[in-house]
């Protein structure tokens, strides 16, 4: 497994339950898109999230659009 693929099984298993908790859910998806960014896979991991979970981007990541 790469690491960007490790980045985007975890993103998985954040965004399956992100609406489950959603506050404690958005903390882990920032501690994960934190390390993303360190690591130089940031705009790969939220293109990721975007393509296949639509609804968990539009809640988490909205900002980025305005």
């Amino acid at each position: 497994m790469t690491n960007l693929e490790s980045y985007q099984y975890s993103a998985d298993l954040l965004c399956q339950h992100y609406f489950d908790d959603e506050e404690e859910s958005a903390i882990d998806m920032g501690e994960l898109i934190g390390y993303a960014q360190y690591d130089g896979f940031y705009h790969s991991l939220v293109a990721y999230i975007e393509a296949k979970y639509p609804e968990v981007y539009q809640s988490h990541f909205v900002w980025e659009d305005e």
